[in-house]
């Protein structure tokens, strides 16, 4: 691993952790946020992986393209983002699995 990988993988959890820690002293002071706000905090979760995703997708592998798609039908079906998640990586490894 290269320390430009190191560094990436430094900041995207340092960014995921602030993101968490901001969001628990923001929402602990107050129960209601104006439209805005509201779909930014809902939505974040989804472009942080997004975020965390591309690097992968730009690298042209098939497998990862096939696992993305089984991932965004998953989530466009069920409207759940874990079971995507989760059902996007077990078919990421079968599909490696496979293609040997």
């Amino acid at each position: 691993m290269s320390e430009l990988e190191l560094a990436a993988i430094v900041g995207m959890a340092l960014v995921t952790y602030l993101t968490r820690v901001g969001g628990l002293l923001v929402t602990s002071q107050r129960t209601h946020f104006n439209g805005f706000t509201e779909r930014f905090l809902k939505n974040l979760p989804a472009a942080l992986l997004a975020a965390l995703i591309s690097p992968k997708l730009a690298s042209g592998d098939p497998s990862i393209w096939l696992a993305a798609l089984v991932t965004v039908v998953v989530v466009w079906v069920s409207r759940n983002t874990l079971l995507g998640v989760a059902t996007g990586t077990v078919a990421c490894a079968l599909i490696r699995w496979l293609m040997g």
